[in-house]
């Protein structure tokens, strides 16, 4: 009788929601890169969720759910919703604004795209490692997103 194959369980990928998670051959693709650098699961995961691919689907997503809450709002008022949702203290890892400045940004956003297009440059500001010394992260951080654009 034969011994049923035992699954290998990569944590970061099972952390991911399952709208965020890659497929099988990306995720094996990064599990690699992760063990290259020998990176502990909980800071490559943080690398990861940074990255612009994450952040796109992170608000189409955000969007989906606001349109399905509010059908008959405007798509101002969708957009809005959207952005508000990575606003602190809603979001106690987002963007730290006040109403003023809320409302003088999401005044610019027209589209979901200019809306994705304005987290990614915002999330371009953030350090994705905060203390990267030999510059490991930045090496780190380009192939993941290069692997997710795959």
């Amino acid at each position: 009788m034969e011994r049923a194959e035992k699954k290998r369980v990569i944590w970061w990928y099972e952390q991911l929601p399952h709208n965020l998670k890659p497929d099988e051959s990306r995720c094996e693709e990064l599990e690699k890169l992760r063990k290259r650098y020998h990176m502990p699961n909980d800071i490559f995961l943080s690398v990861l969720l940074s990255s612009p691919m994450i952040t796109r689907r992170v608000q189409e997503n955000a969007y989906t759910k606001a349109k399905e809450q509010m059908p008959n709002a405007p798509e101002k008022e969708l957009l809005e919703a959207v952005f508000r949702s990575r606003v602190f203290p809603q979001n106690p890892y987002g963007l730290k604004m006040s109403e003023e400045e809320i409302r003088g940004k999401v005044r610019n956003i027209t589209s979901l795209q200019d809306l994705i297009t304005y987290f990614i440059e915002e999330d371009k500001e953030e350090q994705r490692f905060q203390r990267d010394i030999f510059g490991i992260g930045k090496k780190l951080a380009k192939e993941i997103d290069r692997i997710l654009e795959s």
